[in-house]
């Protein structure tokens, strides 16, 4: 197999993997994992600077971050 098509079927397989991710039923799953959610004894000021974060990905899908459509 040549460089170029492995390169493209790469490039595919990479934007699938980030299609899957950012589908809503994938996004739901994972928010609900103990791994993706912070610990409720945080410091006061990663805990606003994290509420400022889910604030701007509520303004910008994921969708959008990731580059998908």
């Amino acid at each position: 197999m040549s460089s170029t098509r492995i390169n493209k079927t790469a490039a595919k397989v990479a934007t699938n993997i980030r299609r899957q991710l950012a589908s809503e039923s994938n996004l739901r799953v994972l928010e609900a994992l103990p791994a993706f959610q912070a610990d409720k004894q945080l410091p006061k000021k990663l805990r606003r600077l994290l509420d400022k974060l889910e604030a701007a990905e509520h303004d910008k899908p994921l969708r959008k971050m990731l580059g998908t459509s």
